[in-house]
Order: C-alpha cells, then sequence, then structure tokens
C-alpha cells in the first residue's frame, strides 16, 4: 500500500540499497532466563529484537507507523523506537502492557502518560495499589 501520488518503494530489491537480505534470517536466542524454558514459561514467543528491527527497516521508512496487534512485552516497540518509526501496539494482558512500557521508558528515559488522566506510568501504578517490579532484563534486547 502507500499513498496516492506516492513513488513507488522497492522493499523486495533491498540489496541495492545496502541491505542485502536472505530469505534464511540468522539471528541468536532470544532467550536470557537461567534456562531457556524459564523465557518461554513467561512469554511463549519470544523473539531477537535484533530480528525485529531487521523487519522494520526492511518494511517501513523513518517516521513511519508499525502496528502491533499483539504487542506482549514490547520488543517491536523497541524495534520501532531504535529504527526511528513510531509504533501502535495492542495488548490484551496488563502484566505485559506494564512491562512493554517500562521497557521503552528504560530505553528512551522518558515517561509515559496515561492517555486520559496525563498521570504518569508510577502514579497510575501507584493509585492502583502495584508494586512495581524491577525493570526487566535488558541484555536480550542485544540478542
Amino acid at each position: 500500500m502507500r499513498k496516492p501520488g506516492a513513488p513507488h518503494r522497492n522493499n523486495v530489491e533491498l540489496g541495492r540499497y545496502g541491505r542485502n537480505r536472505s530469505n534464511v534470517w540468522e539471528y541468536g536466542g532470544a532467550t536470557s532466563g537461567k534456562t531457556e524454558q524459564d523465557d518461554f514459561s513467561v512469554r511463549p514467543t519470544v523473539k531477537p529484537v535484533a530480528m525485529i528491527r531487521d523487519a522494520v527497516l526492511d518494511v517501513f521508512a523513518p517516521g513511519e507507523v508499525v502496528i502491533d496487534s499483539f504487542l506482549g512485552s514490547g520488543w517491536t516497540l523497541i524495534a520501532a523506537e531504535t529504527a526511528h518509526r513510531r509504533c501502535l501496539g495492542v495488548e490484551f494482558e496488563p502484566v505485559y502492557v506494564d512491562v512493554a512500557l517500562r521497557r521503552w521508558m528504560s530505553l528512551t528515559g522518558r515517561e509515559v502518560r496515561h492517555a486520559a488522566t496525563g498521570e504518569t506510568f508510577a502514579q497510575v501504578a501507584e493509585r492502583r495499589s502495584i508494586k512495581l517490579l524491577p525493570a526487566p532484563n535488558e541484555e536480550e534486547a542485544d540478542a
């Protein structure tokens, strides 16, 4: 899809523009727990952020919106941020929303605010009497 009147963008022949891609992508694992099973018991679809970032770079231009309707723990949000794209994420499970937002805040140093009230993440957590856990292990973002 493209905007009417916008130039065609060739996302297939990326090698012409310095992003040589094959149809086999090799990335290290995305686990960081004591055992691989530890990571997958929390979120069974964990993926390396480097892989997601490469897919974002291949498909979206800077400033475009990446939509993830199953945001999970937020790696698409992190990949979009580091690739200078915007991200619109939807997640059903509140605990994953918290993890995703905390990862983004840790990466950017910025604070998220509740759209309706303007409260910060910490203020909402305090009002809801939610104990904030330590920040997630960010080393797995480099996988």
